[in-house]
């Protein structure tokens, strides 16, 4: 995978705010290291990782899964977000350097935009996530 830094932590932050990690086989996760970064792992059966940095493969123990969070595809974003309830889900290109993601969640605009397609829709990810924590906070209130 040839996530950047941005990747890494929409995705962390993704799981702040509610996204849950999983770990089924094929599954891409990560876990960062205080000042040294992230670093990449696919799940494979068993349940083991397959270091995508340093091509080593180990066991994943039960305790450990706290560490890591789940990095989803470009089609399992946009189907959380669907989940979450995202009306009128589109997704663009502008100007032919930046990928655009919008919709609508509980009545609220999403947008946003990156370079690559992959990290714009982690970021409306987020974002929808973002927007579901506030209108439940709304309305407890």
């Amino acid at each position: 995978m040839w996530f950047t830094r941005e990747h890494f932590e929409v995705a962390r932050e993704a799981q702040v705010w509610g996204l849950a990690p999983r770990f089924e086989p094929g599954d891409v996760v990560a876990r960062g290291f205080a000042d040294l970064g992230y670093e990449e792992f696919q799940v494979l059966p068993g349940p083991k990782l397959l270091s995508l940095t340093a091509a080593s493969v180990t066991n994943l123990p039960p305790d450990d899964t706290k560490h890591f969070f789940w990095i989803p595809s470009v089609d399992e974003s946009f189907s959380l977000v669907e989940r979450l309830g995202a009306d009128h889900l589109v997704c663009s290109r502008v100007d032919g350097r930046e990928w655009e993601v919008s919709c609508q969640v509980r009545g609220e605009k999403v947008l946003e935009s990156a370079r690559d397609l992959h990290l714009a829709a982690l970021k409306a990810l987020l974002a929808s996530y973002q927007r579901c924590f506030r209108n439940q906070e709304e309305s407890r209130v």
